[in-house]
């Protein structure tokens, strides 16, 4: 079974680098998705891969390539000049936008001299709570505690996790990463912190100039806005899934962060990103308080191309994390992915 599993995984592979050489996903853009946009999502860009690897911090070497990619082949807009191109029909040849999530300090000191370089604009959400502190999100402190923690095991909620290999590790955080997020906010920060205890580790520690889970200060967001090269946007002020709160709670999250967001650009604030962003992590009361907000464009993390019909308030990204190889990465921008995942399901 295993070996079978194997040739699977190396024909995948094969068929992947074929079409990405081959160009082939070039010219079926320009043919079936010529009035598409893509939207990539990033979130942290780290100088060399972490020692428990995490998909969301993605290495400094791989994002250059990418974005030397997107210079060559794409027309690269800022999140709200896209919107207004897209539901106008204005997108006639193949458009991307880069957003990052979360508001990392490494956004500014490894991912924008690489945007200046190749001025490319992007869009980055803000978690406003956490600005210009030392503190960081409840998964990047987990994320530290198990990489750090000289524990080969944990007993959690009636669980035992595995800890003795970094691999493990990595995929003790996943099974750890989505138990938690079914937590109402509160509770998931309890519990969190239960986890980072029990491991042995400081659950307040602040975190350090330099360190990969360090969260933008005003000045490096002053400095971004005032290029023009790079927006900004809300992401709640405190990370909560919003669809776990009350409407009251969530219009405190989103109108909070939309008026620091404005406070510290000097600008208004007309987008949005969704905490976790799957369906079920917003509903209809965060459409309202997004509109009360006049919030005009939102990212959601539902992979796919967006075309004229898609609600500006949900709109598809393409999640690009540290196992996205090169030709794995032109065949997501380019939606090939998506359209063979389409067919896929079609056939099933």
């Amino acid at each position: 079974m295993f070996h079978k599993i194997r040739l699977k995984s190396v024909l995948k592979h094969s068929a992947v680098n074929a079409i990405a050489v081959m160009k082939l996903s070039k010219m079926l853009h320009k043919a079936m998705f010529r009035r598409h946009l893509a939207i990539l999502c990033y979130h942290a860009i780290v100088s060399s891969r972490l020692e428990v690897d995490d998909w969301c911090f993605l290495e400094e070497i791989s994002f250059r390539q990418q974005m030397n990619y997107l210079q060559r082949n794409f027309t690269v807009l800022h999140l709200s000049k896209a919107l207004d191109q897209l539901l106008s029909g204005k997108i006639h040849e193949p458009t991307a936008v880069i957003t990052f999530d979360d508001g990392y300090q490494n956004n500014y000191d490894l991912a924008f001299p690489i945007l200046r370089e190749m001025n490319l604009p992007a869009t980055i959400f803000l978690t406003t709570g956490l600005l210009n502190t030392s503190d960081t999100l409840w998964f990047c402190r987990l994320h530290h505690a198990v990489t750090h923690t000289t524990k080969s095991s944990l007993e959690w909620a009636g669980c035992s996790y595995d800890l003795t290999t970094t691999d493990i590790r990595a995929k003790t955080l996943f099974v750890l990463y989505t138990k938690l997020k079914k937590l109402p906010h509160s509770k998931l920060l309890y519990e969190n912190r239960k986890i980072i205890l029990k491991l042995g580790l400081d659950a307040d520690l602040p975190m350090e100039l330099g360190a990969p889970y360090r969260m933008l200060d005003h000045d490096a967001i002053k400095t971004m806005a005032s290029t023009g090269l790079i927006e900004f946007g809300a992401h709640t002020h405190s990370h909560a899934i919003l669809s776990l709160l009350s409407r009251e709670e969530q219009i405190k999250e989103i109108s909070r962060s939309v008026q620091v967001v404005q406070e510290v650009t000097g600008r208004p604030c007309e987008c949005f990103s969704y905490p976790n962003g799957q369906p079920q992590d917003y509903d209809a009361d965060t459409i309202h308080a997004l509109k009360s907000c006049k919030i005009r464009g939102a990212v959601t993390g539902i992979t796919g191309p967006n075309d004229s019909t898609t609600p500006a308030l949900e709109l598809r990204r393409y999640g690009i994390g540290s196992d996205t190889s090169p030709a794995y990465f032109q065949l997501k921008v380019h939606h090939m992915i998506a359209q063979a995942r389409g067919l896929l399901s079609s056939i099933n």
